[in-house]
């Protein structure tokens, strides 16, 4: 019989041990590579999740730290407190003049007492009333300057696109849009937003009459229904600016970005309802700057899903510093050895 050559089974054990070995270790490969694409999609809502707080807080700083931002916000602080009193002295006259005309067939002890108290629970009714309304007159006053602000803030931070030749603040369809009609959304979003702070919480009596439902995933549930809307309502502004204006892409925008919308709108809320005046007033163009910035972060991540090219983050000097100027130099010559 034929004697086997041996280094050829020896060269086709090896082969077949390799191609064994290079199976396993792209099946350990796929599966390491299944594994961390699960991981980073399960943590994913939750980083966008908080960095739609951090927004929130770094439009805060923002607001604080660039005084050029200011003077937008200055207009809603003056006629917010005119129109208040305006507002309390004509609605406090209609009720004394109400109130004179029907206690005033009776005895005037009975008159004055019934009409002092009647006048008494207006007033407290009237301020009430003007605390739940500071956020909803501060944006109509102001809905102007707010947009301004957006605009101007656009204008420092730069375009997102490095291609787009018309410039930042340019929409998708080439032009800005009006200031007026700007204003118009600024002031139907405040409305919505006032609704929905305001009336969102309703939603817990329902949930709560639901047997074994806990107090804090009932809580946790209207919490983020809140968010998710006044992050719709507030991010509405930016993308109307850069032209989607219709509410159904508004939505379908902010929902592929439904965590960082949720964070960022559920701290807005947070804050824009507290009971006290003058922070709702000084929230008001904080939760605007935030909502240009996450904007642009919502910007940033679409262009890269897409595979298109992004442009670097614009970083501004500080105010006040020298920029150094790096000069051309010159050929050696005849000019450069004279000097």
């Amino acid at each position: 019989m034929p004697v086997p050559d041996v280094e050829a089974v020896r060269q086709t054990g090896r082969a077949v041990a390799d191609g064994a070995a290079q199976a396993a270790a792209s099946v350990a490969s796929g599966a390491a590579r299944t594994a961390r694409t699960a991981a980073y999609r399960g943590t994913r809502p939750i980083v966008n999740f908080a960095a739609g707080i951090g927004y929130f807080f770094r439009g805060c700083g923002r607001f604080l730290g660039s005084p050029a931002l200011w003077p937008y916000a200055v207009a809603p602080l003056v006629l917010l407190p005119l129109a208040m009193f305006g507002i309390a002295h004509t609605v406090g006259s209609g009720a004394f003049a109400v109130i004179d005309w029907f206690t005033g067939g009776w005895p005037q002890w009975i008159h004055d007492t019934v009409g002092e108290i009647l006048l008494w629970g207006v007033r407290i009714g009237v301020h009430f009333a003007l605390g739940y309304l500071v956020l909803p007159l501060s944006i109509v006053l102001g809905a102007p300057c707010y947009v301004l602000l957006a605009r101007r803030l656009e204008r420092r931070l730069g375009p997102v696109e490095p291609t787009a030749a018309t410039g930042a603040g340019a929409g998708v369809t080439g032009r800005t849009p009006s200031l007026w009609r700007a204003s118009g959304v600024a002031i139907r979003q405040a409305v919505l937003v006032t609704i929905v702070v305001q009336l969102g919480w309703l939603l817990l009596v329902p949930l709560l009459l639901v047997p074994g439902l806990n107090v804090f995933v009932a809580v946790g549930a209207v919490a983020t229904f809140n968010g998710f809307l006044v992050g719709l309502l507030m991010l509405a502004i930016p993308l109307h600016h850069h032209g989607t204006a219709t509410f159904r892409g508004q939505l379908r925008a902010v929902w592929r970005h439904r965590a960082s919308a949720i964070g960022f709108g559920a701290t807005s809320a947070l804050l824009l309802g507290v009971p006290v005046t003058p922070l709702r007033a000084l929230v008001a163009p904080m939760v605007f700057t935030g909502a240009v910035l996450l904007h642009r972060r919502m910007r940033r991540a679409d262009l890269v899903a897409l595979g298109a090219p992004v442009a670097p983050a614009h970083v501004e000097p500080p105010s006040g510093t020298a920029v150094a100027v790096a000069r051309p130099e010159l050929p050696p010559g005849p000019a450069t050895a004279q000097r």
